[in-house]
């Protein structure tokens, strides 16, 4: 795809979406121009963060080979 082929098909997909989240990223993403920022995160992300730190100091973990051993037997279902 070309430059400009490209280009407008960001724009369209931009115009697009009413995601106010998504519409913030992508600006901060084409304001950067090479910067190097620290990533804020969402109210939702902080909440996600925080129940998984709760999971985990609660002993609600589980270990990586059961996950990949449960999503074997889910994909084979």
């Amino acid at each position: 795809m070309k430059t400009v082929e490209l280009q407008d098909s960001i724009i369209q997909k931009v115009r697009g979406t009413d995601d106010e989240d998504l519409l913030n990223y992508v600006n901060q993403l084409l304001s950067n121009n090479g910067e190097q920022r620290t990533y804020q995160l969402s109210d939702f992300e902080k909440t996600l963060i925080a129940e998984s730190k709760a999971d985990y100091l609660l002993g609600r973990t589980i270990s990586n080979e059961d996950v990949f051993n449960q999503n074997e037997k889910w994909l084979a279902e």
